[in-house]
């Protein structure tokens, strides 16, 4: 027995193979968010983020974000030598057209505390791997803007609005490491920016403020270059010259700078107490930064 489904009579026949595709796609859709395992989906992510980076992840609530994708909210970040911050939402979907493509896209979205203002702080960024097991070659290109430095980096940042465009490569291997191996361009620029408990030796230096500091490397594999480093502010002016080795996890990438600050009228009256002789507004005085991030040693 043959059966034909019959479409309404105001329906052109000339139009029902359109019709039969557009049906076929919508029940495509309709059953795959039926039968997707959203929740298998989250808790890979999440695990994904703490193996990659070792920072846990604990979120309050999680829920399907349409048409393929994950909303987490109220998500703490914590690591045992390095604090805790907070983010109000964070979103990952799926690209669907790039996965019929055979391209493995993710697009994210992290919204910070204070993200309901118009232009307030948030992150997003794409993913292309390729595959879902991100091993094999990896690239990620992302934008923060808004985003609270203090949330990040206590006690050494105390207030700070930092704005970023990154664009990295790597390879994923199968034991779950990284190979930093292709090119990467990063660019910031953080603003209203006050430094504090910058260690010196056994002893501090003291709160620096910079009304404007911008940074931009050029990667290649797993070094890179600064080719722009500079601020200024009422305790004087920065800038810097040398380069940066990535490791992971990236508390072990190393440097190797050598920045110059020259006094500004502020300057006086903070370094007071110093081991350092008297500068005068304008006289330059050059650190040497060597060590990794996690545990940098400056000396002058």
């Amino acid at each position: 027995m043959n059966m034909r489904l019959a479409w309404p009579v105001t329906i052109d026949l000339s139009k029902e193979p359109v019709l039969w595709a557009v049906t076929g796609i919508f029940s495509f859709f309709l059953f795959l968010f039926l039968t997707f395992p959203f929740g298998a989906l989250q808790s890979r992510i999440l695990s994904e983020i703490v193996r990659t980076t070792g920072w846990e992840v604990r979120a309050a609530e999680w829920s399907v974000d349409l048409p393929m994708g994950v909303e987490w909210r109220d998500v703490v970040f914590s690591k045992s030598n390095a604090g805790s911050f907070a983010v109000e939402s964070m979103t990952m979907k799926v690209g669907l057209l790039a996965q019929l493509m055979g391209r493995h896209t993710l697009n994210a979205m992290v919204h910070f505390p204070g993200s309901a203002q118009p232009g307030a702080a948030r992150a997003t960024g794409t993913l292309t791997a390729s595959s879902w097991s991100f091993q094999g070659p990896t690239t990620v290109k992302s934008h923060v803007q808004q985003i609270d430095l203090a949330l990040l980096f206590k006690p050494f940042v105390a207030k700070g609005l930092l704005q970023a465009d990154v664009a990295q490569a790597w390879v994923g291997n199968p034991d779950g490491s990284v190979t930093f191996k292709g090119d990467g361009i990063w660019k910031a620029e953080v603003k209203d920016l006050v430094l504090e408990r910058i260690p010196l030796g056994t002893g501090q230096l003291p709160s620096l403020t910079f009304s404007r500091v911008v940074l931009g490397l050029v990667c290649r594999d797993i070094q890179c270059d600064v080719t722009e480093f500079k601020g200024e502010g009422p305790d004087g002016s920065i800038s810097g010259l040398g380069r940066i080795q990535l490791q992971q996890p990236m508390e072990q990438t190393t440097l190797e700078l050598s920045i110059t600050v020259q006094a500004g009228s502020g300057w006086a009256q903070k370094s007071a107490g110093l081991p350092l002789p008297p500068l005068a507004p304008g006289t330059p005085l050059t650190f040497k930064v060597i060590g990794s991030v996690a545990n940098p040693r400056i000396s002058v």
